[in-house]
């Protein structure tokens, strides 16, 4: 069974400037000022297919699709029809497609339904200092911010305090749970040791949010820990103005820390699903901002040595005015649920669709992994 890490781009990222149709004439027509320069052009798009070509920003991932490990699935998304980012997030997140199904999140039921060998507060941690929606449902989920700052000074250990914390919050007294919980969270991380862990092979991540998350996801993987899920959250990628500044600073963060973990974790990636996903594209054409706002279908990433990589998979829709959703935004003709059931099935030790997406009744596979 893989481990998986789920990266979430929170503020719906730009799919159509990030992995580009350069052979659809209509990206084109409809982005005059902001659409990235054919395959061969200055700062061009690194052609993958004759179709599709990364945003130049996004190079570093072009060594993990030649090696097939990276697959990216375009005009995907879950039809929820908001253009409200925390109604989308809350959607996407609890997989579904209209307020009516669960609270909980698809990740949360999908790992209520495999409980977890043993008692580890580590199991299912979010670096992101919150718990996300999509993990609403597991049992006591971990939201750390820092790793590096989760726990006590070393003199305050040495001191004893930790102990007598643990005999203050006995069974009768109030969140003696809670209390006793996060007191062998700490002595686990203490035993961890995660400082002692450094990057491997080579790998240098970025000095930045994502790259210290990231960084410290591959601490988590390669410790004693037994960490199955991570959840992080990568932020800023609500780009309304000034599109051609501002999306190749967030996928440049986004490629450089992907690729060192990929690096870090060396053959180790045989066993992790890493994926990356948004709660909506943006439009098709460009505002007057020099941007683009709230759209419908978008793009999604998975990388790892289970993934059917070194491939696009789209059925691609167009982008000529007669083949937009709502008559302006790329439509979606892939569910995103059919990837995450598929990736549930194939790569997390298998699940019941029905109860994880239980509005659901599309297809279960996209053809993205293979199986254990």
């Amino acid at each position: 069974m893989d481990k998986l890490v789920c990266i979430f781009q929170r503020g719906a990222a730009d799919g159509l400037n990030s992995l580009v149709p350069h052979a659809d004439p209509d990206y084109y027509l409809q982005r005059n000022t902001i659409a990235v320069p054919l395959p061969g052009e200055a700062d061009g798009a690194i052609d993958l297919d004759g179709f599709f070509g990364l945003h130049p920003s996004l190079a570093p991932l072009k060594p993990i699709y030649d090696a097939g490990d990276l697959a990216m699935i375009h005009a995907v998304g879950i039809p929820h029809e908001s253009r409200s980012h925390f109604a989308a997030q809350g959607l996407v997140e609890r997989g579904v497609d209209d307020a009516s199904g669960p609270n909980s999140g698809w990740l949360g039921r999908h790992l209520s339904l495999n409980p977890t060998p043993t008692s580890s507060a580590f199991h299912t941690v979010s670096i992101s200092g919150n718990v996300p929606v999509s993990l609403q449902g597991a049992a006591e989920p971990l939201a750390i911010s820092d790793l590096a700052e989760f726990g006590f000074d070393p003199e305050i250990i040495d001191t004893g305090y930790p102990t007598v914390l643990a005999n203050l919050f006995h069974d009768s007294v109030p969140f003696s749970g809670s209390a006793q919980a996060a007191l062998a969270a700490l002595s686990e991380l203490q035993i961890a040791n995660l400082s002692a862990i450094t990057p491997a092979n080579g790998a240098s991540y970025p000095a930045t949010v994502l790259g210290g998350r990231l960084k410290q996801a591959a601490q988590l993987l390669r410790s004693t820990l037994p960490t199955d899920v991570i959840c992080i959250d990568s932020d800023g990628w609500d780009h309304h103005e000034h599109l051609p500044t501002y999306l190749p600073q967030s996928l440049s963060e986004l490629a450089n820390s992907i690729a060192a973990f990929y690096t870090d974790m060396g053959s180790d990636m045989s066993g992790i699903t890493l994926l990356v996903m948004t709660e909506f594209g943006r439009r098709v054409a460009e505002n007057g901002s020099v941007g683009t706002d709230h759209g419908t279908a978008g793009l999604a990433y998975v990388i790892g040595g289970g993934v059917n990589g070194g491939q696009v998979i789209s059925d691609w829709p167009g982008l000529d005015s007669g083949s937009l959703a709502l008559g302006e935004d790329l439509q979606i003709t892939t569910d995103l649920r059919t990837v995450l059931a598929e990736m549930l099935t194939k790569r997390l030790g298998g699940t019941d669709i029905n109860t994880v997406f239980p509005t659901f009744s599309g297809a279960v596979s996209a053809g993205v992994f293979s199986t254990i």
